[in-house]
């Protein structure tokens, strides 16, 4: 095939040059949506419910039994 000077293609025109950076762009962008999601997850495995640590600490203590953690737990959540 012949490009507009006359020359031979080499399969690298401006098409080609499009395709990759939008390949880069998709890539990059699922690389930056994966990023986010990952620290959203974590964050919120992170944050506890108001009181919680106390009742974290308590129950490390040995203040309460693992009944009365996961009870209090449950109440603090609902």
């Amino acid at each position: 095939m012949m490009d507009w000077n006359g020359g031979m293609m080499s399969g690298f025109g401006i098409g080609m040059g499009f395709f990759w950076l939008v390949q880069l762009a998709l890539f990059i962008a699922v690389i930056y949506f994966a990023v986010i999601l990952i620290k959203k997850v974590n964050h919120k495995s992170d944050t506890d419910q108001p009181g919680e640590s106390v009742l974290k600490e308590r129950f490390a203590r040995g203040e309460i039994t693992e009944e009365e953690y996961k009870k209090m737990k449950k109440i603090l959540h609902s």
